[in-house]
């Protein structure tokens, strides 16, 4: 790996990219940066919260989650504010399409279906740091003390963990090696 100079002072809290040279990195102050693979350059979010992830259907298509509940979204062209309905901080998000995406926080779960976010209920309270999937049957979220969650499509489910230490993050390269 070599040293990529960001263009920013503000620390990056999340990134995700369509292909090497289509990545977004967001941050602290509602800072988005986006790269072309050769340049980066910053993007106006529109907002001043702190952003802690982010995640696309493609690379006019991309969700960013933060501070206050506070979720942005992507068309192309701009980054637009969406209702959240909650004012909880939101830590990842992911979906399997634009209009199939979960964000995690503090106590929360929300899905999108393209039209609005909802509350999902999940049977447990605890904070849930990441969230990834393989399908919009297969989705795995992580957090405090050991907490795993599984998705099949029609409701969320505990699952055994092999650890009391919070977990930070989730990510798989198929549905059976996750």
């Amino acid at each position: 790996w070599s040293a990529m100079s960001s263009g920013t002072t503000s620390s990056l809290l999340g990134v995700w990219g369509s292909s090497g040279s289509d990545v977004f990195a967001v941050g602290v102050g509602g800072t988005i940066l986006h790269s072309d693979g050769l340049a980066r350059a910053a993007m106006s979010s529109g907002t001043i919260k702190h952003l802690y992830d982010v995640w696309g259907s493609s690379g006019s298509d991309v969700f960013a989650v933060g501070q206050d509940g506070t979720i942005l979204r992507y068309d192309g062209l701009g980054w637009a504010a969406m209702s959240s309905g909650t004012s909880t901080p939101l830590w990842g998000v992911w979906g399997s399409s634009g209009s199939d995406v979960f964000a995690v926080g503090s106590g929360v779960f929300l899905h999108y279906d393209g039209v609005s976010w909802s509350t999902m209920s999940t049977g447990s309270s605890s904070f849930f740091w990441d969230i990834w999937g393989s399908s919009a049957s297969n989705v795995f979220a992580v957090g405090e003390s050991g907490a795993i969650l599984h998705y099949d499509g029609l409701g969320w489910s505990a699952m055994s963990s092999p650890t009391i230490n919070t977990l930070n993050g989730v990510w798989g390269s198929s549905a059976s090696n996750v």
